[in-house]
């Protein structure tokens, strides 16, 4: 039973990993491209947001805090629990 949690943890790892890289491969689409594309569906320049959030930390950033959580909660939920606890306090 222990080695299936270390097999699960250890791909759920490789595959947080290889996530990121594999999608910031070609992300960016060339300014002509989204030129002509605009012009052809008649889409309207996207709107400035109203509120800047990029200097305001609003929790655990891409999937490797959230699975960390995770991971926590199933090997020691009661100590995970008092940590937030006393986070909060």
């Amino acid at each position: 039973m222990k080695n299936t949690y270390k097999i699960m943890l250890s791909l759920m790892l490789i595959l947080a990993l290889i996530g990121p890289v594999a999608g910031a491969e070609g992300a960016a689409v060339p300014a002509e491209t989204q030129a002509r594309l605009m012009e052809q569906y008649g889409l309207d320049a996207p709107a400035l947001p109203l509120w800047d959030w990029s200097s305001i930390d609003v929790g655990g950033s891409g999937i490797t805090g959230g699975m960390l959580f995770v991971y926590r909660m199933i090997f020691n939920p009661l100590g995970v629990m008092l940590l937030e606890i006393l986070y909060i306090l």
